[in-house]
């Protein structure tokens, strides 16, 4: 398997993980105690993260690490998920969409795209009481 070939598998797989990953947000909210969907979740952005990391995909992991610190606050009983919560993270699941469409074209995020990552990764470092980050 050469690179081109591993990177479309990272493409298809990221976007069925996002599919599942919205699946479990939108049963979360109904279900705010479920560990199994909360450990759901959180797997997903895991696995993009780190797949993401394999490629140099930065902006990526960048932006999903944000996203993965507050699901683990959430995974460890110290965060109470919330309908607030769970619309960001819908958010954060259509723009981690974006990013991989972005991958899937070839192209790098356009100021517009990267303003999108630092508006959200911003709404979820309230979570984590840190600094919110202006882009250049």
């Amino acid at each position: 398997m050469n690179l081109d070939d591993a990177l479309q598998t990272f493409i298809v797989e990221a976007r069925e993980l996002l599919e599942q990953m919205e699946d479990a947000l939108l049963r979360v909210e109904q279900m705010p105690d479920d560990a199994e969907t909360i450990n759901a979740i959180f797997r997903a952005a895991h696995t993009i993260k780190g797949s993401a990391g394999l490629f140099g995909l930065n902006h990526v992991v960048e932006f999903t690490h944000v996203a993965e610190s507050v699901l683990d606050l959430v995974r460890s009983d110290t965060l109470r998920i919330t309908s607030e919560l769970v619309a960001i993270f819908l958010g954060v699941c259509d723009h981690l969409g974006v990013l991989i469409s972005g991958i899937a074209e070839g192209t790098e995020p356009d100021a517009e795209t990267q303003h999108a990552s630092d508006e959200l990764a911003n709404q979820l470092r309230v979570y984590l009481g840190q600094p919110t980050q202006v882009s250049p």
